[in-house]
């Protein structure tokens, strides 16, 4: 079985091609090397291109987090001049939940740490391009940087303390607050909503820890660079996250595979040439967060030159 490196062509939103060759492992693979038995993968789904205008509501939201009744939302602004400002994904629950377990839900991976850096825990949730960075203050957790890999490579990354804070702000909730200085408590409670024109922005009188969240909430993290405040943008749905396939032959069967995501549905389709009709190859495969396979029951053949496309459909 030969693994086929598989390399980007192209990497604009629109269209992202794969190109990998096909190697057959029977004897004549130098003959059908120069005969270049080759396939594409083109991962290019409708729902993996960037929205193109902000999120008005729930429904907009792609990138989903959890399970449940209750549907709260998270926007993450790093303002590093990138584009868009900032990006919001969606998380779901019954019960209690607070924001840091709406945050530690949507981000990939979680770091722990003391003041001194020495790590203390970690734990892992639905966006693998998200990586989430806490701090233990005597207080509770607080966010020191938040990183982002995006769909073109780049990264977006900002730390806590050193060049500015990440300002936590909220619109709906329910609960109580003492402000600093001050002997009695004050009542926040803004109902929830899932349609962004419905509500404010307020910078949270209460850690992410301690915040109760309410159905229809949504939480923001925005950087402030320079220790400055910085208003959230309404923001623009994250993309769901493209698979990075790669090709194996197998008793003279492509096989096409990649890993998923939890929460999407992945389907292939073929052609004999970009120009289509792309036709579905078997049903959709649910995501689990490991790789998926799919193969291609049309052997490949041992002479003469063939070339093959494949696309990998992404949807919710």
């Amino acid at each position: 079985m030969k693994r086929v490196r598989v390399v980007f062509a192209d990497r604009s939103v629109a269209e992202r091609i794969i190109k990998a060759l096909l190697l057959s492992p029977q004897k004549e693979r130098k003959h059908l090397m120069k005969k270049a038995i080759a396939a594409l993968l083109l991962a290019a789904p409708l729902a993996c291109l960037q929205a193109q205008a902000p999120v008005q509501s729930f429904n907009d939201i792609r990138c989903w987090a959890g399970s449940g009744a209750n549907q709260a939302a998270l926007v993450l602004q790093w303002n590093d001049s990138g584009s868009p400002a900032s990006l919001v994904w969606g998380y779901r629950w019954n019960g209690n939940a607070t924001g840091l377990d709406m945050l530690r839900a949507v981000a990939g991976t979680t770091r722990i740490a003391d003041l001194a850096g020495d790590p203390l825990g970690s734990d892992y949730g639905a966006d693998t391009r998200l990586a989430l960075g806490l701090v233990q203050y005597s207080f509770g957790l607080s966010v020191v940087s938040l990183d982002y890999s995006d769909a073109q490579g780049a990264q977006r990354t900002q730390s806590d303390w050193d060049s500015g804070y990440w300002e936590y702000f909220i619109r709906g909730g329910n609960f109580e607050y003492t402000n600093w200085g001050e002997a009695e408590p004050s009542v926040y409670a803004i109902p929830g909503s899932p349609d962004y024109a419905a509500g404010m922005w307020l910078s949270s009188p209460i850690g992410a820890g301690d915040r109760p969240l309410i159905d229809g909430a949504w939480d923001a993290y925005s950087f402030a660079a320079g220790f400055a405040s910085q208003s959230v943008a309404q923001p623009f749905a994250a993309p769901i996250p493209l698979p990075v396939p790669y090709c194996t032959i197998v008793a003279s069967k492509p096989h096409i595979a990649a890993k998923s995501e939890a929460g999407f549905n992945y389907r292939l389709y073929s052609a004999s040439n970009l120009e289509g009709p792309w036709l579905p190859r078997g049903g959709g495969i649910p995501g689990d967060g490991h790789e998926i396979v799919f193969i291609d029951e049309t052997p490949v053949q041992g002479s003469g030159a063939e070339a093959r496309f494949y696309r990998i459909e992404v949807s919710r």
